[in-house]
C-alpha cells in the first residue's frame, strides 16, 4: 500500500469512526418511542358516533396510541383540527389503567356538556378552560375559549415515557402560538391560589372584562399535577365497585385513615370499578382546583366568588361573580 492510499484510508477510518460516535449520541439521546401515535381518515361508524359535534368529516380524524408489545391499541380517539391545524380530542377511550394523554371521554358526555355550556353561557362569554377542553369549546359550543398552551402542558404521560413525551407534547402543541403560554401559566397559577379572592380575580383579568366562566373536569386535577408536580400532588385507589354508593365512600374514607391520608378526595366511576382521587399533601384541598372540583375535606367552605351554573358527571361549569 502507497503511502498515498494508506493516508486516504486513514482518513476514511477517522471520518467513519466519527460517524459512528455520532450515531451512538444521536442513538442515547433519542431513544426508540415506547409508544407510537397514528392518525388516519375517520370511518364511516366513527363518524357517525360524534355526529353531536355538528362537524364536517373532513375536519375529523381517527386517533390511536400503541405500545411496544401490545396486540390492540391501549388508547384511541376521534380528533378534530381547527383553521390552526391544532388537534382537539372529541373522545377519547383508554384500554389501560392509568390514562394515556387524556383521561376517558365518551361521545355523548362531550356532546351533552359542550351543548350545555352554550346553552348557559352568553354569546360575548369567556369560558376559561385547560387547553384542550377549550379548542372543543371554540369549535364545538361556538363559544370564546381563549387559552391554549403551545407546550401542551399537563398531557398525561407515565413517567417512564418522559423522554419520548416531548414528541407527543410538539403534536398537541402545534399550530398554537407561543404567546399563549402566558396566559395559560396565569390560568394555573389561579388554580392553584388558595385565597379565592385573588384566584377570582386573576380569572377575571385573563377573560378581560366580559362575562367569565370556568369550566374544570377531574382529570384537570391530575394534568395541573402532571404540569406543576412540585405544587399539586395527587393519586388514586380503584375499589371494586360499580357506581358511588354511600358505603363505597365510607371505605373509601376508612381506607384513608388507615393510610393516615388527610387530605381531600373525590370518587368516580371508572367502568367496573370507582376511582377514588386524593391529594398527597392535606394543604393541596385548600387550592382552587380543589373546590371548583367535588374534592371534600373535614370543614369544606362554600365558594362566593363563583357560582355552580351546571354540572355532569366530571364536568362543572361556573360562572364568575360580578
Amino acid at each position: 500500500m502507497t503511502p498515498r492510499i494508506r493516508l486516504i484510508a486513514g482518513v476514511a477510518l477517522i471520518v467513519f469512526g466519527f460517524a459512528l460516535l455520532g450515531w451512538a449520541i444521536y442513538a442515547g439521546l433519542n431513544p426508540t418511542a415506547p409508544f407510537e401515535t397514528r392518525l388516519a381518515p375517520i370511518s364511516a361508524d366513527a363518524a357517525k358516533d360524534v355526529e353531536g359535534f355538528g362537524l364536517t368529516s373532513e375536519r375529523l380524524q381517527q386517533i390511536e396510541v400503541s405500545a411496544k408489545d401490545e396486540r390492540r391499541p391501549i388508547a384511541t380517539g376521534v380528533v378534530a383540527r381547527d383553521e390552526a391545524g391544532r388537534l382537539t380530542p372529541l373522545t377519547w377511550r383508554n384500554q389501560v389503567t392509568e390514562p394515556v394523554f387524556f383521561a376517558e371521554v365518551s361521545a355523548a358526555d362531550a356532546a351533552k356538556v359542550l351543548a350545555a355550556i352554550r346553552e348557559h353561557t352568553p354569546q360575548d362569554a369567556v369560558v376559561l378552560a385547560w387547553w384542550d377542553l377549550s379548542r372543543a369549546i371554540r369549535l364545538v359550543a361556538g363559544r370564546a375559549a381563549p387559552l391554549d398552551d403551545a407546550e401542551a402542558r399537563g398531557l398525561l404521560l407515565p413517567a417512564a415515557w418522559s423522554v419520548a413525551g416531548a414528541a407527543e407534547r410538539a403534536r398537541w402543541g402545534a399550530g398554537v402560538p407561543t404567546s399563549s403560554a402566558n396566559s395559560f401559566t396565569r390560568f394555573m397559577d389561579a388554580l392553584l391560589e388558595s385565597d379565592e379572592t385573588r384566584a377570582s380575580e386573576a380569572l377575571k383579568k385573563l377573560a378581560d372584562g366580559k362575562p367569565a366562566y370556568v369550566a374544570v373536569r377531574i382529570s384537570d386535577a391530575w394534568m395541573l399535577a402532571a404540569a406543576r408536580p412540585q405544587q399539586l400532588s395527587i393519586a388514586y385507589k380503584d375499589f371494586a365497585a360499580t357506581g358511588v354508593s354511600h358505603g363505597l365512600i365510607k371505605s373509601a374514607q376508612q381506607w384513608m385513615r388507615d393510610q393516615k391520608i388527610e387530605s381531600g378526595f373525590a370518587v368516580e366511576p371508572m367502568g367496573g370499578a370507582t376511582r377514588l382521587h386524593y391529594f398527597q399533601r392535606k394543604s393541596d384541598g385548600d387550592r382552587l382546583i380543589a373546590r371548583l372540583l367535588p374534592f371534600s375535606t373535614s370543614l369544606p367552605s362554600p365558594l362566593t366568588r363563583l357560582s355552580l351554573v351546571y354540572q355532569h358527571k366530571g364536568w362543572w361549569i361556573y360562572r364568575l361573580n360580578d
